[in-house]
């Protein structure tokens, strides 16, 4: 079964395309944004009064949008460090107006990111790399930013869903951050069998997207492999809405600011219909339920002051599905529900022209139902999340960092769970499930950020975190450099120590276990060649040492902190873009990736051990309004544990799977074709924009698990739902 969320697509034309009544020869409008003293501003937004046509700077103070907007117009130019400039100009149809801009404020440091898709982020180096145009325009990612991430080196999809494995690690070693609090379960239809995961972030929400897959700075805590740092706009810079409708989905979308600037608000909404999918795509997969899901999020924006901003983030998400599966002793429906609240209230302040601070207060709850023969449970986990940041120069090549945080989380598990594994029958014995297990996690950490030269750029930094459950504390220390060779070339290196502290998971059953917090230390070494974005290389080797990770390899609920492991490997990164027709790039990694679950053990693959990896992506203007892309990905396949015999367990009549060594086998090579296509016009003279998709275009049968009979003498394989399907739908500025 292939869902589509694209109801996050609306808006691109929201973002992406002019307004107008009728279709026009583009304009272009491109330059760069200084400040008085002569500095190139990174992030300064350039926008059309009364449009949503613009774009933002580059770290080099570069600009480039089209607009179909002519005739006499006001172009405004701002940023939050330098305040703001309107410009009245004149713009030809079909033409060329370039505009180079000096603003006349104060500069002072944000905590404003770059996007990237780079293991290095930590520097002035860092280039962008992933548009939120591209996430929604690239083949197979359905317009989710998880799944375009995938598409880079260094990541990979889990079960062709959107929770991502970074380098060899666990999909739980992965931190989504949102305006400074934690984003623990951003998924629809996230554990479900056989089914595709779908991201409720909003890559048009965002002003910054910054994916981290190892060396990351102080300033994250509590995870062990990579970070997704995301920071959503700020004040809307116009009004409008934008509705859509798809084969699956319809969704809604709008932006509204008032006049004198002192109050914006952001909304969108979607709702799942599947059924007309299902017929259309000949899916034989049984439902009961048919899957359905609903998305509602928004913002509100204050301006408190000429530097202070108060922004509320809401999010709100819902869904539910069965779908059929097939075990030894079970055949029936396996269904999932899932409830999931997230807010978070974020007030920046900038007390003096160099410095800024920023508080945040977040609230999330995650409720989850899961059925399937004999197993019925309601789980659910609450966070809360407290926390300050404070940034200011301290003298001209230097910048100080420091934050605190305090973090609450409570998980309680109802319901039933089988005795025995192998005995799924309605009927099998059980245990009742009445669990709750709280703890806090305080944190704090301090960065240093010295610049030697135009050409050396260091940043080191030390994080403390204490867990109350177990009552432990550990200290992180890390470090990262950047060393210009050439205008264009970096040579970067990082290294730290992280830790993750268990899930509260681990000690639901029995006694609370004396576990460790996990530990992982990080070595990278790289090479980046990049040349104003339009050509990208960049080379990266690493090396990871994992302890105290936790096993439960003697007894199921018997968990202790004796695995270990390493993940070494090399990612490498292509991109060119040959304005205005073509943009593509070609991403490759290789992993090893072994752990030791428990001392005595041998040394076996991990879950996520996938060796080879390679994604190539392209897209192709073949006009300013019809847009083609297709994307090719091929990686060797993960590993498994193969069932080489059974003993019969007269008790339950049933039978006692006999496992060979952990992960011993290995699923066949995976690939995937994806194409699609988009079209701008005008309908009912306004714009609107047509798309279309077929995934997996060669309906490849790639193999999801093995099931087995009663006795598992025999198997057969259970290919993925994610089979050849056709999506298309439409969106249209109101």
């Amino acid at each position: 079964m292939k869902i589509l969320l694209v109801f996050v697509i609306l808006f691109i034309s929201v973002s992406a395309f002019p307004q107008n009544d009728s279709v026009k020869k583009a304009s272009v409008v491109k330059g760069t944004v200084k400040n008085k003293t002569g500095k190139f501003v990174e992030g300064a937004n350039v926008v059309i009064e009364g449009t949503i046509d613009g774009s933002t700077t580059d770290e080099k103070g570069y600009y480039e949008f089209e607009t179909d907007k002519t005739g006499r117009r006001v172009i405004i130019f701002s940023a939050v460090d330098f305040g703001e400039r309107k410009m009245n100009v004149d713009i030809e149809e079909g033409g060329t107006l370039v505009l180079d801009v000096t603003l006349s404020g104060t500069e002072f440091k944000t905590d404003e990111i770059t996007v990237t898709a780079s293991s290095f982020t930590s520097g002035e180096n860092s280039r962008v790399t992933l548009t939120p145009l591209e996430i929604t325009r690239i083949p197979g990612a359905d317009a989710d930013l998880y799944r375009a991430i995938t598409t880079f080196s260094g990541s990979n999809q889990v079960d062709e869903g959107s929770r991502i494995a970074v380098r060899g690690g666990d999909p739980s070693e992965v931190l989504t951050f949102l305006d400074g609090a934690s984003l623990y379960n951003p998924f629809l239809f996230g554990d479900n069998y056989n089914t595709s995961s779908y991201s409720t972030v909003n890559p048009w929400g965002m002003k910054g997207i910054n994916f981290s897959s190892g060396g990351f700075s102080a300033k994250y805590g509590n995870v062990l492999s990579a970070v997704l740092d995301l920071q959503s706009y700020d004040m809307p810079q116009t009004k409008g809405m934008f509705a859509f409708i798809g084969l699956a989905n319809a969704g809604l979308s709008g932006v509204y600011r008032n006049k004198d600037g002192k109050f914006g608000a952001t909304f969108s909404a979607g709702q799942f219909f599947i059924k007309p999918f299902v017929e259309v795509n000949n899916d034989n997969t049984e439902f009961e339920p048919m899957p359905t899901a609903s998305n509602l999020g928004g913002t509100l924006v204050f301006k408190t002051s000429n530097t202070g901003l108060l922004k509320l983030y809401l999010n709100y998400s819902y869904d539910n599905m069965g779908i059929k599966s097939e075990s030894p002793t079970y055949n029936g429906f396996y269904s999932g529900r899932t409830k999931n609240i997230f807010t978070n209230l974020k007030y920046s302040f900038a007390p003096t022209d160099v410095s800024l601070l920023s508080t945040s207060v977040s609230f999330s709850s995650d409720n989850r139902t899961n059925k399937y023969g004999v197993l019925n449970t309601v789980s659910n986990s609450l966070y809360g999340k407290v926390r300050t940041d404070f940034a200011t120069p301290v003298s001209e090549n230097t910048d100080v960092s420091a934050g605190i945080e305090y973090e609450y989380n409570d998980f309680k598990e109802n319901g039933r769970a089988p005795v025995y594994f192998y005995n799924l029958r309605e009927n099998a014995p059980y245990y009742n499930l009445d669990f709750l297990r709280k703890t806090g996690r305080a944190g704090v950490y301090t960065e240093l950020r010295y610049k030697f030269s135009d050409d050396f750029l260091l940043q080191g930094g030390v994080r403390s975190d204490y867990y109350t459950l177990t009552e432990k504390a550990v200290v992180d220390p890390r470090l990262s450099v950047v060393y210009r060779i050439t205008r264009h070339s970096f040579v970067k290196a990082a290294t730290g120590i992280y830790h993750q502290f268990p899930a509260l998971i681990y000690f639901m059953r029995g006694n609370i276990p004396d576990l460790k917090p996990e530990q992982a230390v990080h070595y990278i070494l790289g090479y980046e060649y990049n040349r104003e974005n339009d050509f990208i290389f960049r080379l990266e080797s690493y090396y990871k040492r994992y302890t105290n990770l936790v096993s439960n390899s003697y007894n199921y609920y018997n968990y202790t902190s004796d695995g270990k492991g390493y993940v070494t490997g090399v990612d490498a990164f292509l991109k060119i873009r040959l304005k205005p027709k073509f943009n593509g790039w070609l991403s490759y990694s290789y992993v090893d990736s072994k752990r030791t679950p428990y001392e005595g053990m041998n040394e076996v693959s991990a879950d996520y051990d996938i060796t080879h990896t390679l994604s190539l992506v392209s897209e192709y203007n073949i006009s300013d309004y019809f847009t083609v892309g297709a994307t090719y990905k091929i990686s060797t396949g993960k590993p498994y544990t193969p069932v080489t015999g059974s003993i019969y367990d007269p008790s339950q009549n049933a039978y006692v799977p006999i496992y060979a060594e952990l992960n011993s086998g290995r699923y066949p090579v995976y690939t995937r074709i994806d194409v699609n296509a988009q079209y701008i016009f005008a309908l009912f003279g306004r714009f609107a924009v047509a798309f279309a998709a077929l995934n997996n275009l060669l309906n490849t049968k790639n193999l999801y698990e093995y099931n087995y009979n009663f006795d598992y003498s025999q198997k057969w394989s259970v290919n993925s739902t994610n089979f050849r399907t056709i999506y298309f739908g439409i969106g249209l500025q109101l």
